[in-house]
């Protein structure tokens, strides 16, 4: 059974801590992936003050194991600074194992749980590199003491301050056990007793909780204020029998040698201070309360569409009329005021895509280590920004991406060589604004993908026949990858496989609203190209009509409107297509796609308000074919309930401004079935 943890933490403050603690992490973690390739003083900075937030963190709510572990990586730090130690590969590699460790220990205040890990064999290796690299000995005594120091909260530096004021003595006294010690935990709570009795005990790490449950590291270390003398009191916590060591001496703080400075020194640090606050001009909120901001924008969005409708008919009905007038002009100042909120509240849900690339260079050197290669990640456009509930979900593919390019598109630094090619590979990961959308980029210059064997896998696992493989362009077998169950791998690898999972990529990308599409040239490499819109609350939507319904497709999506009166119609194998743009656009009546729609009361389109909308998905492009055309209207999306399921090609629906619902079409699978189906119903 589990044991569980109690840590000193409300449970409205724990998605802070843990929202801080991940930063300082993810800083200390690239920070570190970057040592490899040599020490950098700024660097080395930035992973020593991560490593130092950290373990103030965990000792504000009683973390000790957590707080010891990144004060030994705090010291380590600063021998690099300090030109003591020089970071390499190997130390690099242990590093991150202590990286992985803090996680496990970070995870453990938000489960309230015990891991399991024990920490001393992580904290005996990193003392152990500390004396390796250091020559002084000296400077490796210094390093342990310090690896020993404890974390003191500022209440109880406070409280030390009072007692000494007073003229208390505050003596810092340690005992340990040894491993064969028998009934370990109770030797250290006698001794904890014990120095009870000589005073009053401000700090005990373990404390007696911990104790009961055996949860020690043969070390009890506590904080005493006492009117006896040091002699006295390690004389009293002797007694106990089976203890290895007792230290007592006066406690010496952080502040112990400031105290002794005249009070005009601390002046010049005033100002830094005073910096540093004006500095602060972020608050931390949840998640949940952004999202209810939406909501709420959201129906300030719907009401303002609902106001503009009231507005036109009393135009229609009265025309300039003084109150219309006024109405006209109060309606267009709250759209006004309506889009800037709007517009705030998506700043607000925004993030820099950074938080989501950053872990990524750790996943790539993992990879690349495993399949024995050499990598060199390059990532641009890290401030590019993104919903923040689009960076949550699409981290998972976009690894993948990621682990493909590196086990199968890169090839092994021999091979490379035999192509002529440097023995490091290059993997590209860049993110951008474009017309709208976030385009995520990632490329590698290794094999590219060889179609032929894509075409033959397809064929050989009954997927196509060996007709369509025959007439198949290069990018439509390129995009067989993301068939289902398609591999074309000789050897599988716990990592990855070039289109195992590749269908899931393309699914939750589709979820988003987004699409992707892949380049490839054999012997120069292989680009996917990820799209997707800023944010998926609030969109902007041509509005059509299908027999008296109301369906809301994503500008984003539509590349041109056109009545289908003006157009000539041609059928091609048993389907409607138009000539458009010196290209052939295949026509999807919209009547037919939803069967219920076809034949509504008997009553057929008025063929002279028939429209077609242009609309593009990822290289594919189609028409649909619609009754009306409505207008251009911003709405709010919302989510279909989980009883209704997933319905072909819609993504949601809207309330609209006069009450009724319209659904939101989901363009990537509308083309996608459609296709699909005809390429069916064709044979192929």
């Amino acid at each position: 059974m589990a044991t569980k943890l109690t840590f000193d933490i409300e449970a409205d403050e724990l998605e802070i801590f843990l929202d801080e603690v991940n930063e300082h992490m993810q800083v200390m973690e690239s920070g570190i992936l970057n040592l490899e390739q040599g020490a950098n003083l700024d660097i080395l900075n930035g992973v020593f003050r991560a490593a130092h937030t950290i373990k103030a963190l965990a000792g504000t709510v009683g973390h000790t194991r957590m707080a010891e572990l990144t004060h030994t990586m705090e010291n380590l730090f600063d021998a690099m600074r300090n030109g003591a130690m020089k970071p390499n590969q190997a130390l690099v590699d242990e590093l991150l194992a202590v990286v992985d460790v803090l996680k496990a220990l970070r995870d453990e205040i938000a489960t309230q749980t015990a891991s399991g890990l024990d920490v001393a064999p992580v904290l005996a290796r990193l003392k152990a590199i500390a004396q390796g690299e250091n020559a002084a000995p000296a400077a490796v005594a210094k390093s342990e003491a310090a690896a020993e120091q404890h974390v003191l909260l500022p209440e109880q530096l406070a409280e030390i301050a009072r007692s000494q004021q007073a003229g208390k003595l505050v003596l810092e006294i340690e005992v340990t056990t040894t491993p064969e010690t028998f009934a370990a935990a109770a030797r250290l709570m006698q001794a904890a007793m014990a120095a009870a009795e000589g005073g009053e005990v401000l700090v005990q790490q373990p404390t007696m909780e911990d104790l009961a449950n055996s949860r020690h590291q043969n070390r009890l270390w506590l904080v005493l204020v006492t009117s006896r003398s040091a002699p006295n009191i390690e004389h009293l916590v002797s007694g106990v029998s089976e203890l290895a060591t007792v230290r007592v001496q006066p406690l010496t703080t952080p502040d112990s040698a400031g105290a002794k400075a005249s009070p005009p020194a601390a002046k010049p640090a005033a100002p830094a201070a005073n910096n540093e606050i004006g500095a602060d001009k972020t608050v931390r909120i949840s998640i949940e309360r952004l999202d209810a901001l939406m909501n709420l924008v959201g129906e300030l969005v719907t009401n303002r569409n609902r106001l503009q409708r009231v507005e036109d008919n009393l135009r229609m009905q009265y025309g300039k009329a003084d109150e219309v007038a006024e109405l006209s002009e109060s309606s267009a100042d709250l759209a006004r005021v309506v889009d800037q909120l709007q517009e705030e509240v998506m700043r607000a849900r925004m993030l820099p895509i950074s938080s989501l690339f950053d872990k990524f260079p750790r996943i790539v050197r993992d990879v690349a280590r495993a399949s024995g290669k050499q990598i060199n990640l390059v990532v641009d456009g890290a401030t590019t920004e993104l919903d923040r509930s689009l960076i949550e979900v699409i981290g998972d593919p976009l690894i993948h991406l990621l682990r493909n390019a590196v086990d199968h598109g890169i090839e092994t630094p021999a091979e490379r060589e035999a192509a002529g090619k440097s023995a490091t590979g290059t993997v590209k990961l860049a993110a951008a604004h474009v017309e709208g959308h976030v385009v995520i980029t990632i490329a590698d210059d290794g094999n590219g993908i060889d179609t032929a064997r894509v075409r033959r896998s397809a064929v050989k696992r009954g997927m196509i026949t060996e007709e369509h493989a025959a007439q198949m362009s290069e990018d439509e077998a390129i995009d067989l990858i993301f068939l289902p169950n398609l591999s074309t791998a000789e050897k599988l690898t716990d990592i990855s496989g070039r289109g195992v999972g590749m269908d899931v990529v393309r699914t939750n990308v589709e979820r988003l609203s987004g699409s992707i599409f892949v380049e490839s040239q054999m012997g120069k490499g292989t680009t996917f190209r990820v799209t997707l819109p800023l944010t998926l609350a609030i969109i902007e939507t041509m509005l059509v009509e299908l027999y008296h319904a109301v369906y809301a497709i994503p500008l984003t999506s539509i590349n041109d409107v056109l009545y289908l009166a003006d157009q000539e119609v041609s059928t091609i194998v048993t389907h409607r297509a138009i000539q458009w743009r010196a290209s052939v656009l295949p026509l999807i009546d919209l009547r037919h796609f939803f069967t219920d729609l076809r034949f509504s009361n008997g009553v057929g389109p008025d063929p002279h308000r028939q429209a077609v909308v242009s609309v593009a998905w990822g290289k594919q492009q189609a028409g649909l074919v619609v009754d009306r055309i409505i207008g251009k209207q911003g709405i709010v999306v919302k989510t279909l309930s989980p009883m209704i399921g997933e319905v072909p090609g819609i993504s949601g629906a809207t309330i609209l401004g006069d009450g009724r619902i319209a659904l939101i079409l989901d363009i990537p699978s509308l083309v996608n079935a459609t296709l699909r189906q005809r390429r069916q119903t064709v044979g192929v």
